[in-house]
């Protein structure tokens, strides 16, 4: 009888689980994979539960947030040039258009995943179906005009020198925040963390859970 002895430890704290007992190839890795999997959701439970209490009344619009940003951050607004600036606006209204209006884009297509992960040429088929029809949805989006589907995007970006740099989409029509940053992870996160506090949640958000509330926790839980 083979015997398998496994030890999982956990990056945040003594948390170790002993397996010892009888197992073959994946039967193993889908236990390991099962426990490691209940344990990043307790941990992530417990954050959630934390970040919850950090969230209290105190929402500024997206003006103010912007004002907030280029004072307190020195952020610089982007144009035409900026290399990403037409693949970020695309992207902000396709979300904006799935959100509030979905119909102008049609029926959605629904892509099942493999059964089977394992077997690289169905993730792959799979994939590919997810680019496919993620390039339709686009292409759609940039046949919609701004006459049909009005939107007032800007993007800001904040540099900080040696540590990387953070984009700051918002769109003033639809309000909405989307912030991305590459670099220094202990420098940049409280930067994106702190602002989405700042333009924060109203008592109706909090009560109702609405997109913003949720965002709001998601961030403050990663």
């Amino acid at each position: 009888m083979e015997k398998s002895y496994t030890v999982i430890g956990g990056a945040d704290g003594p948390t170790s689980i002993f397996l010892a007992g009888s197992f073959k190839g994946h039967k193993e890795k889908n236990i390991i994979k099962s426990i490691k999997r209940k344990i990043l959701n307790k941990k992530f439970d417990i954050k959630r539960k934390k970040a919850a209490k950090l969230i209290i009344p105190n929402a500024h619009t997206i003006e103010q947030t912007i004002q907030y940003i280029k004072q307190h951050y020195h952020a610089v607004e982007a144009d035409y040039s900026y290399p990403y600036f037409n693949e970020r606006k695309l992207n902000m209204k396709y979300l904006l258009i799935r959100r509030e209006k979905p119909e102008l884009l049609g029926e959605d297509k629904k892509i099942v995943p493999p059964q089977d992960f394992n077997n690289i040429e169905l993730v792959k088929e799979w994939q590919k179906s997810i680019e496919e029809w993620t390039n339709e949805c686009l292409k759609k989006t940039e046949s919609i005009s701004n006459t049909i589907f009005p939107t007032d995007y800007h993007l800001f970006l904040i540099n900080t020198k040696e540590d990387g740099a953070l984009e700051i989409e918002l769109d003033t029509l639809h309000p909405n925040i989307s912030i991305s940053y590459s670099g220094n992870k202990k420098i940049l996160e409280p930067i994106l963390k702190n602002i989405y506090m700042y333009y924060g949640v109203s008592k109706k958000d909090i009560h109702h859970k609405t997109e913003r509330y949720k965002t709001l926790l998601s961030v403050l839980s990663s």
